[in-house]
C-alpha cells in the first residue's frame, strides 16, 4: 500500500465508523484459542469467519470478526481504492452499548431453525444451528449488551440438551468461563447437570456443578446445585461432590454454610479422607439436640465410626440422631440406609430389611429408595433366615 492509498484507507475509517478512539490500521489479533479437540463440529464449525453488518446512521459495511481482546473489537474491512483495487484494512472497534446497537449477525438459518424448534425438531434445528453459531461461541466473553450474538450461543446450548447431545453441550461449556457472562448461560448449565442426572450420570452431572459460579450475582446457582450435590453424593461419588460443596461454602449464609460444612465434611470422610474430615468436623460445634442440625451432626459421626469399621458404635450414633430427626428431613433416607447397613453388618438381616424397608415405603422419590431395594434383593429371604 503506497502513502497515497494508507491515507486514504485512514480516511475512509473515520468516515466509516464515528467511534472517537476507533484504531485504524494493521492490528494483530487471534481468537480464543481452546484446549479440546474432541469435538468433530467444533473442528468443522468453530474456525469459520463472522460476518456483521454494521449500520452506522444508514451506512451498512459488513465486518469479518477476527478478534476480541482488552475490551476490542479487532475486524477486517474491505476498502475500495480510487484506482479500482481493493484494501483489507485491519482496525479495533471499541466496545460499548451504541456500538453494539449497530451490529447484526448473519445467522442464514435462523428462521428455518426456529420453525424446527417450534416442532420439536431438535436434531434438525441443530444441522442448521451449528454452522451458524459455533463460530460465534469464541466471543462469548463479548458483553451481555451483545444480545445478537448471546441469544443464538443460549439457544444452542440448550437445543444440545433438549436433544440430548449431552457431551457436546458440556464441550461447549467448557469453552465458555461461566463467571464472566451472565447468569442465563448458568441457567443452561444447571439444565444440562441436571439432564445428567435423570441419566444417572452422576459423575457427569458433578463435571458441570463444578463449573458453575456462586459468588455474587450467581447467588441463583446454590439452591439447585446443593440439591444435585445431595444426588451425586448419595450415588456414592464423594470425590467428585467435594470441590462442589468447597466451592459453595465461601458463598453461603451462615445457616446454610453450617450445613455445606457438615455435607463436606461427611463426603471427606466417605471418601476415606477421615483425617480431612475430622478436622472440619472438630472445627464444628455439636448443635443442640433441639436443633434440626443435630441428627445431621449425628449422621456424620456415625459415619465416621462407620467408615472406621467400629459399627456398633456407628450404629449407636446413628440412632440416636434418628430418634430426634422428623421425616421431612432432606438426610433421613441415608440415615436410614447407614443403619440398615449396619444392622446386616451386624449380622441382623431382619432388622437391616425392616429398616430398608421404611425407605421405600416413605421415600419412594428419594435416590436412596433404589440402593435400598438392592440391599435388600440382597438379604437372604425371610423364611430362610432361620435355617
Amino acid at each position: 500500500m503506497n502513502l497515497l492509498q494508507n491515507s486514504f484507507t485512514e480516511n475512509i475509517c473515520r468516515q466509516l465508523f464515528s467511534v472517537p478512539t476507533l484504531l485504524c490500521g494493521l492490528v494483530t489479533a487471534t481468537g480464543i484459542q481452546s484446549g479440546y479437540a474432541d469435538n468433530v463440529h467444533w473442528q468443522e464449525h468453530a474456525n469459520q469467519p463472522v460476518y456483521v453488518e454494521q449500520n452506522n446512521n444508514g451506512r451498512k459495511q459488513i465486518l469479518k470478526f477476527i478478534g476480541y481482546a482488552d475490551n476490542m473489537l479487532q475486524a477486517e474491512l474491505v476498502l475500495k481504492n480510487p484506482d479500482g483495487t481493493t484494501t483489507t484494512a485491519e482496525i479495533s472497534l471499541p466496545v460499548s452499548e451504541n456500538m453494539a446497537q449497530t451490529l447484526t449477525f448473519n445467522l442464514k438459518n435462523r428462521v428455518q431453525a426456529d420453525l424446527m424448534l417450534d416442532q420439536g425438531n431438535f436434531e434438525g434445528a441443530l444441522q442448521l444451528l451449528r454452522p451458524d453459531i459455533y463460530p460465534l461461541v469464541k466471543y462469548n466473553q463479548l458483553p451481555s449488551i451483545f444480545v445478537d450474538l448471546h441469544t443464538p450461543v443460549r439457544k444452542l446450548l440448550d437445543t444440545l440438551v433438549n436433544a440430548g447431545e449431552y457431551a457436546e453441550a458440556e464441550d461447549l461449556f467448557k469453552r465458555i468461563k461461566l463467571s464472566a457472562v451472565d447468569i442465563n448461560y448458568s441457567n443452561s448449565a444447571v439444565r444440562l447437570m441436571n439432564a445428567y442426572l435423570l441419566a444417572n450420570e452422576p459423575a457427569a452431572s458433578a463435571r458441570v456443578a463444578q463449573r458453575l459460579p456462586f459468588e455474587v450475582g450467581y447467588e441463583s446457582n446454590i439452591q439447585p446445585t446443593l440439591e444435585a450435590a445431595d444426588q451425586i453424593r448419595s450415588a456414592g461419588f464423594y470425590e467428585d461432590v467435594i470441590p462442589i460443596y468447597q466451592a459453595i461454602r465461601p458463598n453461603t449464609s451462615f445457616e446454610e454454610k453450617e450445613q455445606v460444612d457438615l455435607w463436606l465434611a461427611y463426603s471427606l470422610v466417605l471418601a476415606d479422607r477421615v483425617e480431612e474430615g475430622t478436622v472440619l468436623m472438630d472445627s464444628l460445634e455439636e448443635p443442640s439436640p433441639s436443633e434440626e442440625l443435630f441428627s445431621l451432626y449425628k449422621l456424620l459421626e456415625g459415619s465416621r465410626a462407620y467408615r472406621k469399621g467400629d459399627y456398633m458404635q456407628a450404629l449407636d450414633t446413628l440412632t440416636r440422631g434418628f430418634v430426634r430427626a422428623q421425616t421431612s428431613y432432606s438426610w433421613v433416607p441415608e440415615m436410614l440406609y447407614r443403619i440398615g447397613d449396619c444392622y446386616a453388618r451386624a449380622e441382623d438381616p431382619m432388622a437391616a430389611r425392616n429398616v430398608w424397608s421404611e425407605i421405600t415405603l416413605l421415600y419412594p422419590e428419594s435416590s436412596w429408595y433404589q440402593s435400598a431395594s438392592a440391599a435388600i434383593d440382597a438379604l437372604p429371604k425371610p423364611e430362610t433366615l432361620d435355617e
